[in-house]
C-alpha cells in the first residue's frame, strides 16, 4: 500500500486527489490529508522525520516513491524495492 500525503491548499495535491476520485491510479493507496490531526501526525512521522517536507508525497514501507502522472492521465508510483532512491521518470 502506498500512503499519499496531500493538502487542500496545494494545487498539485488537488490534481492528484481528482485523479484518485476518478479511479485513475495503479496501486492500492491510502490518502492522508495533512491538515487533519491524525494526518499531520502520520506526515510528521513518515515525511518530516526523514528531512522531507514535500506535499504531495508518497511513501511505501518508509521509502519515498516518485509520483508520476502518465500521458493518459493515470497516477503511477515508482517505489524503491531496496534502500535505493526512487528512479526519476524520463521526460
Amino acid at each position: 500500500m502506498i500512503r499519499i500525503y496531500t493538502s487542500k491548499n496545494c494545487p498539485p495535491c488537488r490534481a492528484i486527489d481528482q485523479l484518485i476520485k476518478d479511479g485513475k491510479f495503479d496501486d492500492e493507496i491510502e490518502l492522508v490529508d495533512i491538515e487533519s490531526d491524525e494526518g499531520f501526525l502520520k506526515f510528521k512521522n513518515d515525511v518530516l522525520d526523514h528531512s522531507d517536507g514535500e506535499v504531495p508525497s508518497a511513501y511505501r514501507n518508509g521509502q519515498k516513491c516518485q509520483i508520476i502522472v502518465t500521458e493518459d492521465d493515470r497516477l503511477h508510483f515508482e517505489c524503491p524495492m531496496t534502500g535505493d532512491p526512487a528512479s526519476v521518470a524520463s521526460e
